[in-house]
């Protein structure tokens, strides 16, 4: 799919509206192009938040500190993809996210069994328990990126909001002309239902091709008398 720049989405989602095709975007003066820009921006956030796109999906390595229980989260996050945190020292998964009451119960003195760390995210800081005996420990998770827009001519530099009009989407350009076709119609009060309709379509049908699926098979599920990551206690394996 080829990149598209902000302006490019702004003129085809006017000129599919029935709306003049703008000359420019963000420097626009015209109420309405004006209009479209925020919505813009209040879609792409939207869509950051709405699917864990590949193209957003990144991978955060932290080095722990001794007795160090809280480390910030990159500048970009948006959220952690769960089930992703890994001990790459001991080559084992972190437990969590813990709840605010398990949190307090650990804090409070509460012994857990095994040697795995405890985490849990709070305030912009990603937390772990306990913080003793961890320094040196490698750390690494993926989390899904709110910077949906890459700038056009600087490599590797991102945003989470319009800049320019040159800024490239990262996302479908496709899907959000759709998404702001819609919201520029909710925001005039009109009827959404075509829009929704046409919205609802092209974004599950993304959605299904933005990341592969497993591959089922239909064999008979092996024995799970075996040890593996599904049956082994945080305690270990016994010893």
């Amino acid at each position: 799919m080829e990149a598209r720049s902000v302006l490019w989405v702004v003129q085809q989602a006017s000129m599919e509206m029935g709306l003049s095709k703008p000359v420019d975007a963000v420097a626009n003066s015209d109420l309405t192009v004006q209009q479209l820009v925020a919505l813009l921006n209040r879609a792409g956030m939207e869509m950051s938040l709405g699917f864990p796109w590949q193209q957003l999906t990144k991978e955060w390595n932290l080095s722990l500190v001794e007795g160090q229980s809280g480390y910030s989260v990159p500048g970009d996050w948006n959220y952690f993809l769960d089930q992703t945190q890994w001990d790459r020292t001991n080559n084992w998964p972190l437990l969590g996210p813990k709840s605010a009451q398990e949190w307090q119960a650990l804090k409070s003195g509460f012994t857990p069994s095994g040697p795995r760390l405890r985490y849990r995210v709070v305030g912009g800081k990603f937390e772990v328990f306990p913080s003793d005996g961890i320094g040196g420990l490698n750390i690494v998770m993926e989390y899904v990126s709110d910077a949906w827009l890459a700038d056009s001519a600087t490599a590797n530099t991102f945003y989470s909001s319009i800049q320019a009009d040159e800024d490239i989407v990262l996302f479908d350009p496709w899907v959000i002309v759709a998404f702001l076709k819609l919201k520029f119609w909710e925001a005039k009060g009109l009827d959404t239902t075509a829009y929704t309709k046409d919205f609802m379509g092209i974004w599950e049908a993304r959605v299904s091709k933005n990341k592969g699926a497993p591959i089922l098979s239909l064999a008979p599920m092996p024995s799970s008398h075996l040890l593996n990551m599904g049956n082994v206690p945080d305690t270990g394996y016994g010893v």
